[in-house]
């Protein structure tokens, strides 16, 4: 861990600063959680929970003097990824490394201590950001006066407003002078002249060729302070490009969900690639949004490059009314690169299921990744959407082509509200010769 601090404070002379391969951050959701000892004894079970990934398999790399921001709607995982950079919490899979000294300002008040005043946690929260006293001393009345504090410098902490707290947490933040800045809403919290205040300060960070990473949802200030947009949503890295782009794919994004269908039609923004269009057709090759239990489908993708591409894996994922993944394939985990592509070149790829399912609704999203397929190039911003008919027999989820037969007894066939649909009843006989009977 020492090692690991002291890797840390040297910025390599080349290369990114913030590396985070494959990086994924599992935490558990508690059904019900016995209290203490008695009451486990007394139930003889264990706690009950189900597995939830913050972060799925995110891979990118920031490189020095780089200004970010990281957007996507709530619960997409912005704030796990800044903490997992922040070291407060430990990658559970995949590797990430920092190069340079990190301030970050994730939490309102984080590190302060309620019943002390403005002033003696501003020493405190310097030593705890790695500053001597007499470097707090010297930058003591800078602090205060970004703040906006004085008349509260001697007043408990516990009587600030959040604001408050955002305030004075990034104005001793942005003093440490460090390498890398992570920093979490700060540009939607406080008043307009605050907000103005931290715009300036960060944009003067960046003139100074420092790093910075912002989780934000005032997009047009994310816009006129970074360079480069990382989009995510559940836990996956869906766009990684240009600032203007991000934001718009974002805003897409967060249309209500009645205009999927609009959206959908829409074609996608990427950095590298761009997916033109995206089609649902049936087994004959006809559009279709509602197919039968088990029919073959296709989505056909149309696909340009925007700069020359080596290859590229293009894939889609099935996913159930929910938004869960019931299915994802691609065409590089087939062996299968699509390229080279020059730059304005047009390639489609038809992407073949049998719809082992049974009625309901679902959706189909087609994404292009690196040919590992492990970083989304390109995706559609809503998946396309199709139903699959009621069949017969059955019910659930997938569709197993179940039948059933009466090997002893007597059979009848049955009618009305009995049966979902008309079933053929299958008598086996132990004797051959009286089943051709």
């Amino acid at each position: 861990m020492v090692l690991d601090q002291l890797r840390s404070l040297i910025r390599p002379k080349d290369g990114p600063v913030v590396v985070v391969d494959g990086l994924t951050e599992t935490f558990r959701l508690y059904h019900e959680r016995p209290t203490g000892l008695k009451e486990r004894l007394y139930r003889f079970r264990r706690s009950s929970w189900t597995e939830f990934d913050a972060l799925r398999d995110v891979t990118l790399s920031v490189d020095h003097g780089e200004s970010v921001a990281i957007i996507g709607p709530n619960g997409s995982g912005k704030s796990t990824l800044l903490k997992v950079l922040a070291r407060i919490l430990e990658p559970d899979r995949g590797h990430v490394e920092i190069h340079g000294r990190v301030a970050s300002l994730l939490e309102l008040g984080a590190g302060f201590h309620g019943d002390l005043t403005g002033r003696e946690n501003i020493y405190l929260n310097g030593a705890i950001l790695g500053l001597s006293k007499a470097r707090v001393r010297e930058r003591f009345q800078e602090i205060v006066e970004f703040a906006g504090i004085d008349h509260l410098l001697d007043t408990p902490v516990r009587t600030y407003s959040s604001g408050l707290y955002v305030r004075l947490g990034f104005a001793i933040a942005v003093i440490v002078e460090p390498d890398i800045l992570l920093v979490d809403e700060v540009l939607s919290v406080g008043d307009a002249a605050f907000q103005r205040r931290s715009l300036r300060r960060m944009q003067q960070f960046k003139e100074e060729g420092k790093t910075l990473l912002i989780v934000s949802h005032d997009l047009d200030s994310v816009v006129e302070l970074c360079d480069r947009a990382v989009v995510l949503d559940a836990g996956r890295v869906v766009f990684d490009g240009p600032i203007k782009e991000g934001v718009d794919l974002y805003r897409r994004m967060s249309v209500d969900p009645r205009d999927r269908a609009r959206l959908a039609a829409v074609p996608s923004i990427g950095s590298r690639v761009r997916i033109e269009e995206a089609t649902l057709l049936d087994g004959m090759g006809r559009v279709a949004d509602e197919i039968d239990p088990s029919a073959p489908m296709r989505i056909r993708i149309r696909l340009v490059a925007n700069e020359y591409l080596e290859a590229c894996s293009v894939g889609a994922t099935v996913q159930d009314a929910d938004g869960v993944d019931l299915y994802e394939v691609h065409t590089g985990w087939q062996g299968v690169g699509v390229g080279p592509l020059v730059p304005g070149q047009a390639v489609v790829v038809d992407v073949r299921f049998v719809a082992h399912l049974l009625a309901g609704h679902y959706a189909v999203a087609p994404v292009v990744t690196d040919p590992g397929g492990r970083q989304q190039w390109a995706s559609l911003p809503m998946p396309l959407e199709f139903r699959v008919r009621p069949g017969g027999g059955a019910t659930g989820l997938v569709d197993l082509q179940g039948s059933t037969s009466v090997t002893e007894g007597p059979a009848v066939p049955l009618r009305g509200d009995s049966t979902t649909g008309p079933i053929p009843i299958i008598r086996l006989a132990e004797d051959p010769d009286a089943a051709r009977e």
